[in-house]
């Protein structure tokens, strides 16, 4: 620009060109109605040095053409005094900053020039006063030249003392060399300016962008949002439903703390509450019912083939009346044909053919395992065959294996053994089984009475060709070509083959390499197939018994398995059951809490819980009113519930949760009931007449009440001389005056007629011999554990009686 012009390129003496940015607004007061100043940056080079025809400030110089100053106008005279006095304050802090730095350094004119702007303006509008728009301008003219004067001598006495400064900072250092690196660094000087205006501005621009970019991302991620189908159980936590959703945790639970719902994310909520948190993210729910997993895994037999499968048979009966015998008499008739190696290598299930027809037997260790299969709903027998030997008859165990099958409503063959004994007695034993309800064929009924004799093989081919036949009136089929599906019969772990188990395949064919799932801690690929004879198979047919490897964990016998299509649909299906069964535990020890909260509690009296179930409500309250007439002041029994009805699956499940007998009265009990009180071990009580009921309520009670202790002395002993023992106690030297005295006795030490302490005999010595007892007239050294004992203290021997009490 013209207002200010470029001065001669004179040194300083810090050899320095500087750049000034003079960008603030000079304000005049007075004459902001007159005119204003705007922003303008001018370059200014300053040196040292006075020539003639400048104007003169303090070393600075403004060059200026001939009859230049003549014909400036107001706002002219007033940039070039806002230039002046910049210069002059930057020249100031120039110095002072070599001073402190000891180095050359760029300043901020800005900076120094907003300490002075403030006084200028007070001065300027001080000497020109109010001037009106009317006013001649030479006035305005005179008194800028005044102002100027007067900085010019204040400008020169502060010369005068920077030169002397400048003087003594010279002598000081030696002196500044002068070189003509003046204009090189004056240069690089302003590249710095420069660089660092521009890297700012560049950094303000990134950001912007950046921020931009972000809300573009935002405003995209928001308008193209995806929708996600949600599958919802019937509970589910925080984290899993916003890990469903694909949403961040901290927003779901903004969103149910805005739904009024203070909530953590290992909380749980219901379908319900689920659905709605899912409606408020746009997203699609389906609800999951509890069948719908399980069901989604299982094929449907309806659209499938079905064919004949073999017969599972599994034998039961009491101890030591020939079962295994038979058994191992089966086996040998299929295993010379087979070439078997020996009972050892056998699983625990096997298959045998006759007349090429195939029957798998099931060798089990008793009726307990066919007890837990029936609790566990696993319906994998057929037919059963109790075995009752001709000589003993039927025993305890017969009659439960009779229960068992009558629970199960499977087919029975009765196999009477050990027919050639000199003592058996078919027809006894045919008549002990009408007793229970069984009822051969030849008297009428449906059930097959055949003697066979395990030890010299008779009749062993009628026994297997009436399985044969009862199969085939049964009808066994199942589908083949379809995923697998059956029951663990039992399982171990092995040392060189790990984890084995030996399962039935009911439904379907499993093959070498499926993934299967067994109850709900077990899951696995087959990487083994094996049959009965240890042989190696690649796919396992209905009714087939195997053993299968690769498992994770030892299932249960009992569990059944299901084949999958992958590892992670395994996992997902363990995780949903394991869910299930937290729930039913939940349920359970609600229940318990809900039993136990209405309870008295810091009671004395000792309780027995009962459930009472009658058939008419005339009989429970005979019943409740002849049971709380036996009282007691220690023991009592509480009714804890009563109904009208049979026993249902709720009473035993309260039953259980409260640790109580169930007692029932003229009434019956449900097959679902029966099967959950065998699994839990819940007992039941079942009376016709309601005397028996208060005589097992008497002798319950009886055996709650603790036994009535008595002390009667059996002994006396007079101290005669004490031996110190250290830590144990003293050793005493007594007489026995009095009955006797056995090693364990209860005692107690009497002085001056009274008890000073109660212990009892730990130590008994007849000289220096252990002895078990001591009688009258004899003297010993005993050892109490008391130190505090005096030569004539009497010890009385007491020993404890238990007086069985009953109630009234």
């Amino acid at each position: 620009m013209n207002d200010v012009n470029k001065v001669d390129n004179n040194e300083l003496p810090s050899k320095e060109r500087t750049t000034l940015k003079l960008s603030d607004k000079l304000k005049i007061n007075d004459l902001s109605n007159k005119f204003s100043l705007k922003k303008s940056v001018t370059t200014i080079e300053v040196r040292k040095s006075r020539k003639k025809g400048n104007v003169i400030t303090e070393g600075y110089s403004i060059n200026l053409q001939d009859g230049e100053s003549n014909s400036l106008t107001v706002q002219e005279q007033i940039s070039r005094i806002n230039a002046i006095h910049n210069a002059t304050i930057f020249n100031r802090a120039d110095n002072k900053k070599a001073n402190d730095k000891e180095s050359n350094t760029v300043i901020d004119d800005r900076d120094v020039f907003d300490l002075q702007e403030n006084e200028l303006q007070q001065d300027i509008g001080n000497k020109i006063g109010d001037i009106s728009s009317d006013d001649n301008i030479e006035r305005l003219e005179e008194s800028t030249n005044n102002i100027v004067q007067e900085k010019d001598v204040k400008i020169e006495s502060e010369e005068k003392k920077l030169k002397k400064y400048e003087k003594d900072y010279d002598e000081k250092k030696g002196g500044v060399k002068k070189s003509d690196s003046g204009d090189l660094y004056s240069k690089h000087t302003k590249l710095l300016i420069e660089e660092a205006l521009e890297e700012d501005s560049e950094k303000n621009i990134n950001k912007v962008r950046v921020k931009c970019k972000k809300n573009k991302f935002n405003q995209l991620s928001k308008n193209n949002k995806v929708q996600r189908k949600v599958i919802i159980p019937k509970k589910v936590t925080v984290r899993e439903l916003a890990k469903a959703m694909a949403e961040k945790s901290k927003d779901v639970l903004q969103v149910l703390s805005q739904m009024g719902m203070s909530l953590k994310l290992d909380d749980e909520l219901n379908s319900d509450q689920a659905c709605d948190v899912v409606l408020k993210f746009n997203h699609i729910y389906k609800l999951s019912t509890d069948s719908s997993i399980e069901d989604s895994l299982c094929d449907n037999s309806d659209n499938l083939e079905l064919q004949s499968r073999p017969p599972v048979v599994v034998v039961m009966g009491h101890v030591d009346h020939g079962k295994t015998t038979l058994l191992d008499a089966i086996r040998k008739s299929n295993v010379v044909q087979k070439e078997f190696k020996g009972i050892t290598q056998h699983i625990g299930a096997y298959q045998i053919d006759v007349d090429g027809k195939k029957i798998t037997f099931i060798d089990t260790p008793g009726h307990e395992a066919f007890c837990s299969m029936r609790a566990r709903g696993t319906n994998i027998t057929d037919i059963v065959i109790l075995v009752v030997a001709a000589d003993d008859g039927i025993m305890v165990q017969t009659i439960e294996s009779i229960n068992h099958v009558k629970a199960a409503n499977v087919a029975m063959i009765v196999a009477i053994n050990k027919i050639d004994k000199h003592d058996a007695d078919i027809n006894r034993i045919t008549n002990d089984l009408l007793q229970h309800g069984i009822i051969p064929e030849e008297l009428g009924g449906d059930v097959m009475l055949i003697p066979v004799s395990a030890k010299t093989g008779e009749n062993l081919d009628k026994l297997k060709s009436s399985i044969l036949l009862i199969a085939e009136l049964l009808e066994l089929k199942a589908a083949f070509n379809c995923k697998a599906q059956g029951v663990v019969i039992e399982s171990r772990i092995d040392k060189s083959m790990g984890i084995i188990a030996t399962v039935i395949v009911q439904k379907g064919t499993l093959k070498k390499g499926d993934i299967v799932v067994v109850g709900n801690n077990s899951y696995g690929k087959v990487r083994v197939i094996l049959n009965d004879n240890n042989e190696l198979q690649k796919e396992a047919l209905p009714s087939m018994p195997v053993q299968v490897l690769g498992l994770n964990n030892v299932p249960n016998s009992g569990d059944r398995f299901i084949v999958v299509n992958s590892e992670k649909q395994a996992k997902d299906l363990l995780n949903y059951r394991h869910k299930n069964m937290l729930q039913e535990e939940s349920v359970r020890e609600t229940l318990s809490l809900e039993m136990y909260q209405d309870l008295p509690f810091n009671k004395k009296v000792e309780e027995f819980n009962v459930i009472l179930k009658c058939d008419v409500m005339g009989s429970i309250e005979a019943i409740s009113y002849s049971i709380n007439s036996i009282a007691h002041e220690e023991v009592r029994l509480n009714i804890l519930h009563s109904g009208v009805g049979n026993v249902v699956k709720s009473d035993i499940m309260l039953a259980e949760a409260s640790r109580s007998l169930i007692l029932a009265f003229n009434v019956n009990m449900d097959s679902q009931a029966k099967e959950l009180a065998k699994q839990k071990g819940i007992e039941i009580r079942c009376y016709k007449v309601i005397y028996d009921i208060i005589d097992d309520v008497k002798c319950i009670l009886n055996g709650m009440l603790k036994p009535l202790q008595q002390e009667v002395q059996v002994g006396t002993l007079t101290v005669r001389q004490v031996f110190s023992s250290g830590k144990g106690g003293s050793v005493i030297g007594c007489y026995v005056t009095s009955g006797i005295v056995k090693k364990g006795s209860a005692i107690k030490l009497l002085r001056g007629g009274n008890v000073i302490y109660e212990g009892k005999v730990k130590a008994l010595r007849r000289f220096k011999a252990d002895a078990k007892e001591v009688s009258c007239g004899f003297e010993c050294g005993i050892l109490i554990g008391y130190a505090e004992i005096a030569v004539g203290d009497i010890i009385h021997v007491l020993e404890i009686i238990e007086e069985l009490r009953e109630v009234k």
